[in-house]
């Protein structure tokens, strides 16, 4: 496994999804928000890769990808009050979704025979 283009697709991923805050105009830490998603994606990215193994198929980078995701999206929801909070249930399904993603981009390029 490589080990920079695991970090910089989880990084990468984390920061498409983290991207959404700059359009909540009453959102005060915009910034905050971004890189904590961009750390998240990055870290998402670095225990779906370290449970993948280089003759891993696609579908088990996406399954182990989502459960990560989901992981990580439960722990912000929470976090941000759960279900009392407005716009934190957007966060699961964006968190599953960008994890898969992270899993199979990690199945196609940091596990290239060389």
């Amino acid at each position: 496994m490589n080990f920079v283009v695991v970090l910089i697709i989880g990084a990468v991923l984390g920061a498409l999804d983290g991207v959404g805050i700059f359009f909540a105009p009453e959102e005060p830490y915009k910034w905050q928000i971004f890189l904590a998603a961009t750390m998240k994606g990055a870290l998402v990215g670095l225990l779906t890769g370290s449970c993948l193994a280089p003759d891993s198929r696609w579908w088990t980078g996406i399954g182990t990808g989502a459960l990560y995701g989901f992981a990580f999206a439960l722990v912000v929801y929470l976090a941000k009050g759960g279900p009392q909070s407005g716009d934190a249930p957007y966060v699961i399904p964006s968190g599953i979704l960008f994890g898969g993603l992270t899993g199979l981009f990690i199945i196609i390029w940091a596990f290239k025979k060389v």
